[in-house]
C-alpha cells in the first residue's frame, strides 16, 4: 500500500509526443467505434466513449476528464450488456471506478475486485479522504481478500491524482 510517486505523463503541445497522440485521437474517431474520443489540451491525454445505449455517470466523466489534463489515455467501455466489466481502461490497464460519499475505501476496493480490475480508481469528489484512511482501508482489504491490483488510485476533485500500491 505504499504510494508511489514521480513520473509526469503530460505531454507539451507541439511535441513529437503530442503530435502522434493526436493522430491516435484521429484514427480512434474514424473507426467508427467510439461516439466521441476528446483530447485535452492541457495535457495531451484524451478521453474516449465507446458507442453505448447507455449513458456514462457525471462522476465518470469529471475522473476522465482529470485524468485526460493529466496525461492519461481514457476510454469509456460500453456497459450496456448483462456481463460484469470494468468501466474502462487507462492506457491498456483496464480500471473500475467508485466515488464513494463515505469513507468506505474497502468497499470501493472490494467492488473493484469483483469485476477484476487492474486498476481501483477511487474520485474523491466530496474531500472525505485523507492519506491515512487510503491506507487503512487497503490494509482492511488486503486482510479478507486475496485479489491485488496493479494500482490504487485516488484521485481529487482538485486535480490531484495519488496511485498506491500493495504491500505484499
Amino acid at each position: 500500500m505504499a504510494k508511489t510517486s514521480g513520473g509526469n505523463r503530460t505531454l507539451t503541445k507541439g511535441s513529437r509526443e503530442y503530435r502522434k497522440r493526436q493522430i491516435e485521437v484521429v484514427t480512434m474517431l474514424a473507426s467508427g467505434k467510439y461516439s466521441s474520443v476528446t483530447m485535452s489540451e492541457k495535457g495531451g491525454g484524451f478521453v474516449a466513449i465507446e458507442k453505448s445505449s447507455k449513458r456514462h455517470k457525471p462522476e465518470e466523466m469529471e475522473a476522465a476528464t482529470i485524468l485526460a489534463n493529466k496525461g492519461y489515455k481514457v476510454t469509456l467501455k460500453d456497459e450496456a450488456g448483462q456481463v460484469k466489466t470494468p468501466d474502462g481502461y487507462l492506457f491498456t490497464a483496464s480500471f473500475e471506478q467508485r466515488t464513494p460519499t463515505r469513507a468506505s475505501v474497502k468497499k470501493a476496493l472490494g467492488h473493484a475486485s469483483e469485476k477484476k480490475a487492474d486498476i481501483a480508481l477511487i474520485y474523491d469528489k466530496f474531500h472525505i479522504y485523507h492519506r491515512e484512511d487510503v491506507d487503512r482501508g487497503i490494509k482492511e482489504y488486503e486482510l479478507k481478500n486475496r485479489y491485488r491490483f496493479q494500482r490504487i488510485m485516488v484521485i481529487t476533485s482538485d486535480g490531484k491524482i495519488h496511485r498506491h500500491k500493495h504491500n505484499r
